[in-house]
């Protein structure tokens, strides 16, 4: 592995698909990163497009790219999986393809993350719409943790994980995933609510750069973060497999476990306000929420268990497509 005692080799992971028209200013801005030593990984998910051609043109060019070709398109999950095989990196670091980021990026989080031996540090970010070319503090729209924070209690750290939603905004201590085995969960949308809040459970240190080094693309239709209706029932899939997950690594506790039933539950009274193809499978995914919350039920604190028992109990009396209706009833 390329290191030193100075500057430990640290990945850029570069999930790629269809980014033609954004993938060499989002290339040129890691490749002019002030840290010395990066391995950057860039994986082309069966692009369409003339995508894997400028990779392999920058990959000639310069020697720290790695490129990895998939001849059939997996979906962001899995290639963020195989990405994270791939890392060498004492650190690592997810970009998106149709991002950009400053020059200081790498070195400022890493200067933080070494600092305070943190192991998730993160930074704010920009928002450029491509619509209108228009440039936005992310502060200025979404909820931001804006100071040092390092989350205690299983809820605090469910919080933060919440707060600090975008995988591709951090650097991130390698050993954290290795020794956890974290991963995303394949074809989920979006795929990294999961992710981030299995991440904030484990870490003991997270550390803040009170810098906007990340600028994040949006009005680009061609993103899967531009469906709603997608990542809301993806955001379903994910807290449904977060409820026997947290169970099965033993990361119960009551205040805890109440706060992803709730929001599960939530994620089921947002079903009603989207029109899904059959295939989606909506209801039977509502079922599935219903029936974790009654598994899980022995977690939750008297008033809360006696509650949901009793929404668990009307679950069973009425149809899929009536289960996120009853979940307001009970809200």
């Amino acid at each position: 592995m390329r290191q030193n005692n100075c500057f430990p080799l640290i990945s850029v992971l570069i999930p790629v698909y269809n980014a033609e028209l954004f993938l060499v200013e989002c290339l040129d801005g890691i490749l002019s990163q002030t840290y010395p030593n990066l391995e950057i990984i860039c994986l082309d998910d069966a692009s369409t497009d003339g995508s894997f051609r400028l990779l392999t043109d920058y990959a000639a060019k310069d020697p720290r790219i790695k490129l990895i070709k998939q001849e059939q398109h997996h979906g962001i999950a899995v290639a963020r999986n195989t990405l994270l095989r791939h890392i060498s990196g004492e650190y690592f670091a997810f970009v998106d393809a149709d991002d950009l980021i400053d020059p200081a990026y790498v070195e400022h989080l890493y200067q933080t993350a070494s600092r305070t031996g943190a192991d998730i540090t993160r930074c704010l970010y920009n928002l450029l719409d491509i619509r209108n070319g228009s440039v936005q503090p992310c502060e200025t729209l979404y909820r931001e943790f804006v100071a040092p924070i390092s989350p205690v209690t299983p809820v605090q750290r469910l919080q933060a994980a919440q707060d600090d939603s975008q995988v591709w905004l951090k650097l991130i201590k390698t050993s954290l995933i290795k020794e956890h085995h974290l991963s995303f969960i394949p074809h989920v949308l979006p795929e990294d609510i999961s992710f981030e809040i299995l991440l904030y459970q484990y870490a003991n240190q997270v550390a803040f750069v009170n810098e906007h080094l990340y600028m994040y693309r949006i009005g680009n239709l061609n993103s899967a973060s531009s469906n709603r209706g997608l990542c809301a029932f993806g955001t379903l899939e994910a807290m449904v497999f977060l409820c026997g997950e947290l169970v099965r690594r033993n990361l119960v506790e009551q205040n805890f476990y109440e706060k992803i039933i709730s929001l599960t539950l939530h994620a089921v009274r947002r079903m009603r306000k989207y029109s899904f193809p059959p295939d989606y499978f909506v209801g039977q995914t509502c079922r599935d929420a219903f029936d974790m919350v009654e598994k899980f039920l022995g977690y939750c604190g008297p008033f809360k268990r006696g509650k949901y028992r009793l929404m668990c109990w009307l679950a069973h009396k009425v149809n899929d497509d009536q289960l996120p209706y009853l979940a307001c009833l009970m809200r």
